[in-house]
């Protein structure tokens, strides 16, 4: 996916709408590298983390709810942490013309005296950097270099800072006149016309490349005055506000993989298919995952695939067994038929003749009963009731075995969903709990130190603090060890998903807005993400226990209610 100024401009203005007035609460890396800001006090959507991948194909930024790593971050980011941490964010702004953001952060002292700090991204591939600035001087920066390094400009700490230079045009009129004129192809032709107005980002550019095509053809002059009258029309649109662009185009192959967005449409991709979202953000999201996921040949996919295929066989082989016991247990519910066999044949033995195969007692028409022609009729029906005390030894263990073997079954399909959704990190967690569940020891690379992420904890308005478990140990925690006896635990009826824990605000009650969230955030983190509501039982967490035996996170609850939750979109 591209990037371009245009839509850098675009996510400054939904992260100014999601993060203004929110403080900084820490600052690091996170697991994968990327720079990451954490904001609390947000009001709409509680704590959130701001990713900034600096210096990937393209840079980007995207805004989720990460935990940060406890790593040991470089020093400058540990300086720029130390200046930021707790201030507010103010504003975000985009530098027109460049992939430049440049969030501007506040604070005022218990003396009224009040600092201005600002954060600029410069998200320019192959030339990303992150810089701190106070006062226009550079504080901190990922990247320093001089002048002797860079002939352009430089970039150094307590130096003042520099911005990027703007594109210069190559062509005038005349040139890009002629370059039109003898252009072999589209591409030619859209390198002319970013030659000349190199303020058009070239997905634009390719797209009136593209419409210029459906025109009638048209001489070189008149081409480059229709170019240049629908490019400036383009950038007199980017003058007002940036919300005001609407809809965000998504375009995707046949695989359904991101492979172009932009706030105009883009007529160069008519033929894939056409989408649009409200969100940027999540789209750059969209975009970063499949492209690391591409670009890595994805060892953790492949490790999840692995998982998942164990699974798979695991309950495959479950099912069969399922079947088995049930098919004995069904002959086993013949136990009655086969005592009252035993009854008549004693009751009626000096009736049977002798070698016969079959009788049927007068008592009982309906009932025909097989015989051993080499035995009389006593020792038949002691051979009966032979059988019937094995079945009836039998039907206890059967059925313990059976209720096992469906714990088993609804513990594969939790480990099914929680393995689809896992992080890296948690991936080593499941494989040892599957290996607990087929009675395996655990594999040694399991039981290595890895960085374990806190809960997913949420802080309403109201003063409430929700916190969901996206794992089943995390599940385990938040019920087990954070949860308190009277606080309000939900799930997803039925299906796998994930413990969440209302916790009430400070000596009062949770508002009914409060456990609507509890409910949607239950819904959202469930199997059934995707329907448009959820039935969420909940309950005090006093009346949830473990099952015996069973893996992490894996309960039995009463005194239920139930509400519905409407998962996020």
């Amino acid at each position: 996916m591209t990037t371009d100024w245009i839509l850098i401009r675009r996510a400054a203005a939904e992260l100014e709408r999601a993060l203004r007035g929110g403080r900084v609460t820490d600052s690091g890396l996170l697991d994968d590298g990327r720079i990451a800001l954490r904001f609390g006090g947000l009001k709409k959507r509680g704590p959130a983390t701001l990713a900034v991948e600096a210096f990937g194909s393209p840079p980007v930024v995207t805004l989720d709810d990460t935990e940060l790593a406890l790593a040991i971050d470089p020093g400058w980011l540990r300086s720029a942490g130390a200046t930021l941490r707790g201030m507010r964010l103010t504003s975000v702004r985009a530098r027109r013309g460049d992939r430049v953001l440049v969030l501007t952060f506040g604070t005022a002292s218990r003396f009224g005296v009040e600092s201005e700090s600002r954060l600029v991204l410069e998200l320019v591939p192959r030339y990303g950097n992150v810089v701190l600035l106070r006062d226009r001087l550079v504080v901190a920066a990922a990247k320093q270099f001089s002048p002797a390094e860079n002939e352009a400009r430089s970039v150094q700490v307590g130096l003042p800072y520099e911005p990027p230079p703007l594109p210069k045009p190559s062509l005038d009129l005349a040139a890009f006149t002629r370059a039109l004129e003898t252009a072999a192809d589209a591409k030619a032709q859209t390198r002319a016309l970013g030659g000349y107005l190199p303020q058009i980002p070239r997905l634009i550019a390719a797209s009136l490349i593209a419409e210029s095509e459906a025109v009638a053809p048209l001489s070189a002059a008149r081409l480059a005055a229709w170019l240049e009258q629908s490019a400036r029309a383009v950038l007199a649109a980017t003058e007002g506000d940036s919300d005001a662009l609407g809809d965000v185009h998504v375009y995707r192959d046949e695989a359904g993989a991101i492979v172009a967005a932009h706030v105009f449409p883009l007529a160069q991709y008519a033929g894939l298919a056409h989408t649009t979202t409200s969100s940027l953000l999540g789209v750059f999201g969209e975009a970063r995952t499949s492209a690391l996921r591409s670009q890595r040949g994805d060892a953790t996919e492949r490790r999840r695939a692995t998982l998942l295929a164990r699974i798979a066989k695991r309950a495959r082989a479950t099912d069969d067994e399922l079947a088995s016991v049930g098919k004995r247990m069904a002959d086993v519910a013949e136990r009655d038929r086969l005592r009252e066999s035993g009854d008549a044949l004693y009751t009626h033995a000096h009736e049977i003749a002798p070698g016969a195969t079959s009788y049927v007692p007068p008592t009982n028409p309906e009932l025909t009963i097989a015989l051993d022609p080499d035995l009389d009729g006593k020792e038949n029906a002691q051979r009966y009731f032979a059988r019937y005390r094995k079945a009836a030894d039998a039907l206890p263990h059967l059925e313990k075995r059976r209720a096992a073997l469906a714990a088993r079954r609804e513990a594969l399909d939790v480990l099914a969903f929680e393995a689809e959704r896992a992080d890296a990190p948690t991936l080593p967690e499941l494989e040892a709990d599957l290996d607990e569940l087929e009675g395996r020891p655990p594999q040694r690379a399991a039981q290595s130190a890895v960085r374990r992420r806190a809960p997913l904890r949420l802080e309403r308005p109201s003063g409430a603090r929700i916190y969901v478990g996206r794992s089943p140990r995390e599940n385990a925690e938040v019920t087990f060890r954070i949860a308190r006896p009277d606080d309000l635990w939900f799930h997803a009826r039925g299906i796998p998903g994930s413990h969440v824990i209302l916790q009430a605000p400070p000596g009062g009650d949770p508002a009914d807005d409060d456990l609507s969230a509890a409910a949607d955030l239950a819904a959202t983190h469930s199997k059934a993400k995707h329907a448009p509501r959820v039935e969420i039982d909940y309950t005090e967490r006093k009346y949830v226990r473990k099952q015996r035996d069973g893996g992490p996170g894996l309960v039995w609850y009463t005194n239920a209610r139930t509400r519905v939750g409407r998962p996020a979109s």
